[in-house]
């Protein structure tokens, strides 16, 4: 056995084992530190990122460590990390004289410009660090747009150290304040020869030769930072923007591809990315990487207006508007935003709304021809030709030798008939570069003009120029369809959606042909297809739901409602559909819930505040209705329909005379406006100011004489004069101006009051031998009979009500007690498919209950008018119903208690005469 070691042998064994295990299990703190450092210069940044991170894993407080780790994220641009471990470096030891500019340039990025100020006291040494961070601070004044407290701030920073580059550079940042360019870029270079490799200053210097136009210079400086940092995301995307300005969208793709592996999570890494594919016209890409950014930051004013061009685009016009609006309230003078919302809402039908948005734009130092083009536009759309061509004129002096403008101007001239027009349009047609605008224009004129051959002739002529497309090939099917020539019409459209699977327009006349040949499935298949090629495609969900529609397919057509709710969040047909196919469904609070998402997704777009109002009306929510009428007036100044719409929720809530001073504001601003007027006569009726009333019929006449609605509106005035003769004469009037069974309705109503009802009922059964389809006036003549006791004539009409109107609660019920009444057996019968229909309806109920006690089935018979009374415990007839059939069974104790009782309410009702009698009766046998 070999000798034991000396205990200094041993010793020396247990220093050398701990060496090796250290040596295997890991470096200390600081050993790793001086690692990264070594691999930040060889510009290993990850993996001098994860030493840093483990040698803050072996010591928490390792000051140097988070100080490193937090220049590295700083040059990353993960601004929020950098910040927090600057903190940490400052807590562990790093001196705040060191650590507090750092932290200053974080929040300088963030924007956090208060922060700095009130999170970074001034220092009151005269140390270098000192300057920058009072030259830091100064930069944020600025920001805050305290130019005053910055240039002091400078004065005593330059005080401390006048060769501080970051005090040049914030001088820089002061002139560009002061729009001193010219000094803003002298502070600048000074910056740079005091420091070559400052960062911050080469970027101000790329900065400012971009915006002076010198891109090859601003090039250069921003190709240094990434020399120097190469790791600098921003600069990369600064470089893609002057490559997508020059229209090299591959160099500008590479420089974000970069940038993206630098900041995966960069929003402006992703909004240029979805600039390049929306330059690239891949637009249904470039709305995909949009969406992300948007999600994120919703509010982020370039990617809204990005996402404006690229809906718009697309022709998700009210989407388009919705990002377009959030464009302009952040930057109201942003003319590109105004042209493209101006263009938006005038091809979503509503000229005047474009042209008070485009207002602005036409009031600018510098009009540009795109604005010049949108208001002739306009212009065209509200038919006023010679002001569009005025507008075209202007920007075609503007852009002469652009075939967009060209053409512009030949469609308005063709609008006014002009010589000149085809002419112009055929000079668009012949410049280099002038597209298929103004060979469309020329080729769809033929076609309007049903010169299909000519139209044929210049669709071949355009696709020698250029080859074919969907759109030509679409032309070319309209020109079969003229001549009749269905088959060849079907050809031309397959082949456009051949070329393009997702053209709308195509499906859309395949899918009408479909119908026309009674092929619904067919139809509905075309569209399905372009969702195949567009999942997204709005129109094509909205199609298939207007096809559910026809086919009565109620869970489908919600189905696709709600579908293309869900896939454009901003869209409000989809939604607007939806609210009105709920409230004529009676589920007025779903209804409500849809028309609010309405007004979230658009809160300025008036159809939804007016579906809004007119839910919340429907809900008895006069209140919310009254506000959301209020906004739709607001949101459209200067327009009557609007104040009409306020002034009927005004009527509902009895505020007669806001009512009026509102209808008043409207005929002011129209003073023809018919349901104004009509509103207005109502109101005065209402308040008794008769004479007003008469004063706006007679009006109504002067303006509209061939219209028969000033003499209807003088006949309610003197009905409510009870002047029965004079109503009577102007009814007769309308009824000359434009015949109706409405009119010969009203003129009973005045004859019944005359007590010549049958005088009325006359007229309206001579209207229904030339017109029987008019079912609401044989509802009113079928009602008259029934008041006058006419049963037998009074079933007749409402037999044929009910062969045009089956399953009609009303008709059925109304039925069955005409039939009752004359002793038709079969009144049973149609009060059974009634209660069918209502089970639960008193009405229906006391009917069938009542015939069902004549009848003798008085057990069942009774027992539903009691069920109709315990639900309308109020209904004076069914409580006599009741009485009368106990004393029928014999009941005499129930029915003098029911009797009793119904009289003894003081209520008048058609049967008080006999209920008394019946009592009376009663009471004489208990004697």
């Amino acid at each position: 056995m070999p000798p034991s070691p000396p205990a200094s042998r041993l010793l020396l064994a247990l220093i050398l084992g701990a060496s090796l295990l250290t040596a295997c299990g890991g470096e200390d703190s600081a050993t790793l530190v001086k690692e990264a450092q070594l691999k930040i210069a060889a510009g290993d940044i990850k993996a001098a990122t994860i030493q840093l991170k483990n040698a803050i894993d072996q010591d928490d407080n390792n000051a140097e460590a988070r100080f490193e780790l937090g220049k590295l994220y700083l040059a990353q641009l993960d601004l929020a990390s950098a910040e927090k471990e600057f903190r940490r470096a400052r807590e562990a030891g790093i001196a705040a004289g060191t650590v507090n500019p750092l932290i200053a340039r974080t929040l300088l990025m963030q924007q956090e410009y208060q922060r700095i100020l009130d999170e970074l006291p001034a220092p009151g040494d005269s140390s270098n660090e000192a300057a920058t961070l009072l030259a830091l601070r100064a930069t944020a004044e600025l920001g805050l747009q305290r130019a005053d407290d910055a240039r002091n701030t400078l004065k005593r920073a330059q005080q401390i150290a006048p060769d501080n580059p970051w005090v040049h550079l914030a001088l820089a940042q002061l002139a560009l304040a002061d729009r001193d360019l010219a000094l803003a870029m002298q502070e600048t270079d000074q910056a740079l020869r005091l420091d070559p490799k400052h960062e911050d200053a080469l970027i101000m210097k790329g900065d400012l030769l971009r915006a002076s136009g010198q891109e090859t210079e601003a090039i250069a400086a921003y190709r240094e930072v990434i020399r120097l940092n190469p790791q600098n995301s921003n600069t990369r995307l600064a470089l893609a923007g002057i490559a997508i300005k020059q229209n090299q969208l591959s160099e500008a793709r590479k420089h974000v591809d970069a940038a993206l592996k630098i900041t995966p999570n960069s929003l402006q890494a992703r909004y240029t990315e979805a600039l390049i594919d929306f330059q690239e016209k891949k637009t249904g890409r470039a709305r995909d990487h949009l969406a992300a950014v948007l999600k994120t930051a919703p509010d982020f004013v370039p990617a809204l207006l990005l996402g404006g061009a690229i809906e718009f685009a697309l022709g998700n016009m009210q989407t388009a508007e919705a990002h377009l609006n959030k464009v302009i309230k952040a930057a109201p003078g942003n003319v590109y935003a105004l042209r493209l919302l101006a263009a938006a809402q005038l091809r979503l039908g509503r000229p005047d709304d474009a042209e008070r948005t485009l207002a602005p734009a036409l009031k600018a130092a510098q009009v540009d021809a795109g604005v010049l083009v949108v208001a002739g536009e306009i212009a065209l759309a509200q038919k006023d030709f010679p002001k569009a061509s005025g507008y075209f004129e202007q920007a075609a002096r503007l852009s002469p030798g652009s075939a967009d403008i060209r053409t512009e101007l030949g469609i308005s001239r063709l609008a006014q008939g002009d010589a000149r027009a085809l002419g112009d349009l055929q000079s668009a047609s012949d410049m280099a570069g002038g597209g298929s605008r103004a060979d469309s224009v020329i080729i769809l004129d033929q076609l309007k003009r049903k010169q299909f051959d000519a139209a044929l002739a210049s669709i071949d002529a355009l696709e020698k120029k250029q080859a074919a497309t969907p759109l030509s090939w679409n032309y070319r099917a309209a020109a079969y369809l003229g001549k009749r020539d269905n088959a060849r019409a079907r050809e031309s459209l397959s082949q456009a959606l051949k070329l393009d699977p997702a053209f709308f327009p195509a499906a859309a006349n395949l899918a009408q042909l479909d119908l026309q040949d009674k092929q619904p499935a067919a139809a509905r298949q075309r569209f399905e297809g372009i969702l195949k090629a567009d999942p997204k495609h709005l129109n094509a969900m909205l199609m298939l739901a207007e096809l559910a529609q026809r086919e009565q397919d109620e869970k489908a057509y919600v189905a696709w409602l709600e579908k293309a709710a869900s896939v454009h969040p901003q869209a409000l047909q989809p939604r607007i559909a939806l609210a009105r196919y709920l409230l004529a469904k009676g589920d007025r609070n779903k209804a409500l819930s849809v028309a609010r998402e309405a007004v979230n997704a658009q809160p300025d777009n008036a159809a939804a505040l007016e579906l809004l109002g007119t839910t919340q009306l429907s809900l008895g929510d006069t209140a919310n209705a009254l506000n959301s009428y209020r906004k739709l007036v607001e949101r459209q100044p200067g327009k009557a329909e609007p104040l009409v719409k306020l002034a009927g929720a005004q009527i509902v809530a009895k505020d007669f005379a806001g009512a009026r001073k509102t209808l008043q504001d409207a005929l002011r601003i129209q003073p023809d406006l018919l349901d104004a007027q009509v509103m207005l006569v109502g109101v005065d009726i209402q308040g008794a100011r008769l004479d007003d009333a008469l004063k706006q019929a007679r009006q109504v006449q002067q303006q509209k004489p061939a219209n028969p609605a000033g003499y209807v509106l003088e006949g309610d005035v003197a009905y409510a004069r009870k002047d029965y003769p004079a109503a009577l004469a102007a009814l007769e009037r309308a009824q000359q101006l434009a015949p109706s069974g409405a009119l010969l309705a009203r003129q009973l109503k005045v004859l019944s009051a005359m007590q010549r009802p049958k005088e009325g009922e006359k007229r309206l059964a001579a209207w229904l031998a030339t017109q029987p389809k008019d079912t609401s006036s044989r509802a009113v003549l079928a009602e008259s009979l029934i008041k006058r006791k006419q049963f037998a004539a009074a079933s007749e009409h409402y037999l044929l009500l009910n062969a045009s109107n089956p399953n009609n609660l009303l008709i059925l019920n109304n039925l069955a007690w005409a039939l009752f009444e004359s002793g038709d057996k079969r009144a049973a019968t149609y009060a059974e498919q009634a209660l069918k229909l209502a089970p639960n309806n008193p009405a229906v109920m006391d009917t069938l209950g009542w015939i069902l006690v004549q009848q003798k089935q008085t057990a069942r018979g009774i027992k539903l008018l009691q069920q109709a009374l315990s639900k309308s415990p109020d209904a004076a007839e069914i409580q006599y119903h009741l009485a009368a059939a106990y004393a029928q069974t014999g009941d005499t104790a129930r029915a003098r208690s029911e009797l009793e009782r119904l009289l003894g309410n003081g209520l008048a009702f058609p049967q008080e005469a006999e209920a008394r009698a019946l009592l009376q009766q009663l009471q004489a046998r208990a004697r």
